[in-house]
Parts: structure tokens; C-alpha cells; sequence
């Protein structure tokens, strides 16, 4: 099993056009935020004013609590069970054991959002552009679209 590095499990916000990510989420994303970076598969990590560390998840929907701080964050960054939970690293495995790879501007999606289907079918994840996998995700999971 070959070692996956940060760049195959996260990219840093400043490789993203964040804001636009985020305007498509306009009922699940509000108020003020510092953008720290995205998964492969497109949850994106933010600061929020008062110190904490969000995740816009894009699988399932809604913004969850990811850490008390960016130190915290830093921290289970450095954890195998946080990355494996919150970074998906078996699913990165999977699609690159598939011959997929992603660009920055990239993330590992789906053709139909798993939410269609009520599973996630890991054998299917393909690099698709960022913006138009977050327009997948929004149209199923963000509240105005429901």
C-alpha cells in the first residue's frame, strides 16, 4: 500500500476559488470565516471568529464542528483515525488504485451525488473540477434547493 501524501488528501485554500465554493451553499454556510483548505472529496475546512475549526460537509451536508481551534485542527491533522474519518484517505486509496488522480483545482466526485442513492459507491470517484462538484453537492444538500 503506497503513502499518501498531504497533497493527495487536502488542498490549501489558497489553490481554490473559495469564495466561489462557498456561494453556492447560500443556506448552509453564513456569517464570517477564514478558509484553511478542502478534502479530496470537496468538505471544506474553515475558522469561524471565535477560534473553532468547521467542515461544510459535501457527502452528507451541513456545516459540523471539526476542532476548538486551528492549533487543535493542526493537531488531528497529524491523527491516521481523524484523517481516515474526516479526509476519507480509503477512498483516496481507492481512486488512486483506480489510475485517478486530481489536480488542485480538483476533487474526487461522484457522476450522480451519493445522496440519489443513499450509499457511496467509492469505485466510481473520478476527479471532477472543483466548482462543478460543489454544484453537485449543493443542488442535492444545500437547503434552498431541497
Amino acid at each position: 500500500m503506497t503513502q499518501l501524501s498531504w497533497a493527495d488528501l487536502f488542498t490549501d485554500a489558497s489553490h481554490l476559488d473559495f469564495q466561489r465554493l462557498l456561494d453556492l451553499w447560500p443556506k448552509t454556510v453564513s456569517g464570517p470565516l477564514v478558509p484553511i483548505g478542502a478534502s479530496a472529496f470537496g468538505d471544506l475546512f474553515f475558522l469561524r471568529p471565535h477560534g473553532n475549526v468547521e467542515k461544510l460537509d459535501v457527502l452528507v451536508g451541513g456545516v459540523h464542528y471539526a476542532a476548538s481551534s486551528f492549533d487543535e485542527f493542526k493537531s488531528l491533522m497529524n491523527s491516521r483515525y481523524w484523517r481516515d474519518m474526516n479526509l476519507l484517505t480509503g477512498g483516496v486509496r481507492l481512486a488512486q488504485s483506480k489510475g485517478h488522480s486530481r489536480k488542485p483545482s480538483q476533487f474526487f466526485g461522484f457522476a450522480a451525488h451519493p445522496s440519489s442513492s443513499e450509499r457511496i459507491d467509492w469505485t466510481s470517484a473520478k476527479p471532477m473540477d472543483a466548482v462543478a462538484w460543489h454544484a453537485v453537492c449543493a443542488k442535492k444538500l444545500d437547503s434552498s434547493s431541497q
